[in-house]
């Protein structure tokens, strides 16, 4: 039954924006003899959307010159109300083997809320192999026989599973006018 105010010393005013977090709005009342009365309360903020991550679509790429694999680079992205950050694994840049192998990209903002994506990289080899074979060979026959017994070698690699030089044996026969291989 006394005048008195009201004034408030800490936080925010009522119909403000608060952020995300919590918010502590104290006030005091003073009546016309100097007593005071002081409560506080909180208002807490809380951020429960997640972020919207975005992936690339699912890619194919061909094996780096030389190698069984691939090191392609792709990005993902978010969008979050509070801001978001994105760790793709395996990350670009990184060495994927012939095959398929899915990435996954997640978005985890400052309030630990997470959002994930993913899609496929397609490695595919269409590294041809190759092969080196030894020029013509001329021989005579072994003494007495009429055929010799040749040997030579023919290389192959691959980028994919190379494999060591090939030592092939040949013996030339010689029968009149016919003559064969046999391996």
């Amino acid at each position: 039954n006394c005048a008195f105010t009201v004034a408030q010393t800490a936080g925010l005013p009522t119909a403000s924006t608060f952020p995300v977090g919590s918010t502590t709005n104290t006030y005091v009342v003073t009546d016309a003899s100097g007593n005071t009365a002081t409560c506080s309360f909180n208002v807490i903020v809380e951020d429960l959307e997640n972020p919207v991550v975005s992936c690339p679509a699912n890619m194919t790429v061909n094996t780096n010159p030389g190698v069984c694999g691939a090191t392609p680079s792709f990005s993902a992205s978010a969008t979050d109300n509070c801001s978001a950050t994105v760790a793709v694994s395996p990350a670009s840049g990184s060495f994927f083997q012939v095959g398929t192998a899915t990435v996954t990209a997640t978005a985890t903002d400052a309030n630990g809320n997470t959002a994930t994506c993913s899609f496929d990289v397609t490695v595919n080899d269409t590294e041809d192999p190759t092969i080196t074979c030894p020029s013509n060979i001329t021989v005579s026959n072994d003494p007495g026989v009429c055929e010799a017994v040749v040997n030579y070698n023919v290389t192959a690699n691959d980028n994919c599973g190379a494999t060591a030089p090939q030592q092939l044996a040949a013996q030339v026969i010689a029968e009149g006018a016919d003559i064969g291989i046999a391996f």
